[in-house]
């Protein structure tokens, strides 16, 4: 038996994410086309016969410009230093620029294997595939196995997992068979909150955006009642979370709430509040509130 734990990496919106969903074929992660999405750790457990992968999803390396944007690299970056190999998300559709070349040089300091994900290939000819294969390796200048997928499309994942395991360590699984995360609950309800703001909202709010659990009440005879607050930085970006006459944040409830009553498996009652908190990003107090801790 084998098993160990495998750090997915890359610069944002490479597609780690959805690259997670498909391996432990759950909606774990929260999907967006904006970067910078995934903002913690989620850990999603595979097994496959003779072993158990454990993948840590981390948040797309970037230059950060706040505090929440260092916490998250800085989180991204010190997982690479605690697992059996190395899984880096390349978009293919994308030239390798500053930001993998930042990931490539971060890995010169990490001991574990490395085997790149070429993700996005049905964007490509076979012979930019080739092209693009290439380059990484000169780039990386690294020992690395590169594999090719679309995630998106579902092609080539199984490959991933092939050749993953090859690098774990002999070990007893660390969690049971029947669980693919050890996420808590109540984050994971909070980020299908933020997953649906993210979907109706403009670009200026993606990144402006908290999300936190405020009370939840227990009904023994009834549904229970979770009260979320969002949280943004400006007045007027509460303005386009609420939309006109509420109609935005109504149609955000309606479908989170839909997720989340499939997570919880019962009916619940949703109440969203929008609150302006300004300049949270750079809060550390409401910051360490939120779980974003100095590694």
């Amino acid at each position: 038996m084998k098993s160990g734990f495998v750090a997915i990496i890359g610069r944002p919106n490479a597609g780690k994410s959805t690259l997670l969903n498909r391996l432990i074929k759950e909606k774990l992660a929260i999907i967006s086309s904006k970067a910078q999405t995934t903002r913690d750790r989620i850990k999603g457990v595979v097994n496959v016969e003779g072993a158990q992968i454990v993948f840590v999803d981390t948040p797309g390396i970037h230059k950060p410009k706040h505090l929440l944007g260092e916490f998250m690299t800085t989180t991204a970056l010190s997982t690479i230093k605690d697992v059996d190999a190395v899984l880096v998300m390349i978009d293919a559709a994308e030239e390798i620029g500053r930001g993998d070349e930042f990931v490539f040089e971060a890995l010169k300091k990490c001991k574990a294997p490395i085997v790149v994900a070429l993700n996005k290939i049905d964007k490509l000819t076979d012979d930019e595939i080739e092209s693009q294969k290439f380059i990484i390796k000169q780039k990386l200048d690294m020992p690395c196995v590169i594999v090719t997928l679309s995630a998106e499309y579902n092609m080539g994942v199984d490959r991933v997992l092939d050749v993953i395991k090859n690098y774990l360590p002999e070990g007893e699984p660390f969690y049971p068979e029947d669980m693919y995360t050890d996420y808590p609950m109540y984050k994971l309800i909070a980020e299908i909150v933020r997953e649906k703001i993210l979907k109706y909202t403009e670009d200026e709010i993606p990144h402006s955006v908290a999300v936190v659990i405020d009370h939840v009440e227990r009904r023994p005879n009834g549904k229970d009642c979770y009260t979320i607050n969002i949280y943004v930085e400006r007045q007027s970006q509460k303005g386009i979370i609420i939309g006109a006459k509420g109609a935005n944040l109504k149609q955000i409830g309606i479908e989170a709430r839909k997720d989340i009553e499939y997570f919880l498996e019962r009916e619940i009652f949703l109440e969203l509040w929008v609150k302006v908190k300004e300049k949270w990003r750079k809060n550390q107090n409401f910051l360490k509130e939120l779980g974003y801790k100095e590694k």
